[in-house]
């Protein structure tokens, strides 16, 4: 490992990576990119989360950011291999009040450039996603460009541009605290020496607090815990078009229910299903496990069993 860089990132997930890609763009190549667990799949929320994006927002900015992030993963693949798949989504409502407020979302995707956009019927709705009963609910809203990316994926492909453009990334490297004087940082302590730099960008995710403490810097930011499950294989979702030529990652639209905090999506020949209505479980700083280290008897908050809580 290079003992100096003008820039150093710890954390090589995905905001780690698109932040090296984009300097890189920008003509700062001299940064190295530090992460303590292996490359790519790295351990943090980049390695598990289910990578859904709806575009659809309120906020303008938000809703730009989103779909830039599309067009972005859109155009990344690693050696054939897509990142993204646009499977489309849907909203789908219960009651007349959710209903109403799909139409506001619609109009905010109207005036925010998302295309093809439509507010369909119970039995349209079943039509695209025929888990559900359209019995149940009064309609949808459909984003026919959403969809879900391969997050670690992502990461590889960004990683690759920044490396043609000269930024190196190292795995496996644990940072131990920092050199900072008269109010500045010189350098990056590892486990493995001390790199002098002069600027340090901190994409850490939920080891930020952590980091961030070793500098004296306190970042508010906790783990929550999140209820995600995969279903047994389907004997039905094998018979999906995609089979015949094996790309069945995604091929069905992600579904949210919001006034349940619900979703479900469909990944190769399972579903996962994810929710957020329960009682929030922080998870402290001290009991999030070291990405890569498997041994002893601590074990990653998203390996534990379920439990009533």
């Amino acid at each position: 490992m290079r003992d100096r860089a003008q820039t150093v990132i710890i954390g090589a997930g995905i905001v780690g990576a698109s932040a090296a890609a984009h300097l890189a763009e920008l003509g700062v190549a001299d940064v190295l990119v530090l992460d303590q667990g292996p490359l790519f799949e790295t351990g943090g929320s980049t390695s598990h989360a289910p990578g859904i994006i709806f575009q659809t927002n309120g906020s303008r900015t938000m809703c730009r950011i989103a779909q830039d992030s599309v067009a972005l993963y859109d155009s990344l693949d690693v050696d054939g291999e897509r990142c993204w798949y646009g499977a489309g989504s849907l909203e789908v409502a219960t009651t007349p009040e959710r209903m109403q407020e799909l139409k506001r979302r619609q109009g905010y995707a109207r005036s925010y450039g998302i295309e093809g956009t439509e507010l369909r019927t119970p039995a349209e709705t079943a039509e695209l996603s025929p888990l559900l009963d359209p019995s149940t609910i009064l309609g949808s809203y459909w984003v026919p460009s959403d969809g879900a990316a391969k997050g670690v994926k992502v990461v590889e492909a960004l990683a690759r541009r920044a490396q043609a453009a000269g930024v190196e990334f190292e795995g496996g490297v644990a940072v131990t605290g920092f050199d900072i004087r008269d109010g500045r940082v010189h350098g990056v302590q590892t486990d493995r020496g001390t790199v002098e730099c002069e600027r340090v960008l901190l994409c850490a995710g939920i080891w930020g607090p952590t980091v961030g403490a070793l500098a004296g810097v306190p970042i508010p930011l906790v783990a929550v815990q999140h209820q995600l499950v995969w279903t047994d294989p389907i004997a039905e979702l094998a018979q999906e078009p995609g089979s015949a030529h094996g790309d069945t990652w995604l091929q069905q639209p992600v579904v949210r229910h919001q006034d349940m905090s619900l979703y479900f999506r469909q990944r190769d020949d399972h579903f996962g299903v994810g929710n957020y209505r329960h009682e929030p479980i922080v998870t402290p700083q001290a009991e999030i496990r070291v990405a890569g280290k498997r041994s002893g008897s601590a074990m990653q908050p998203s390996l534990m069993p379920f439990t009533p809580s």
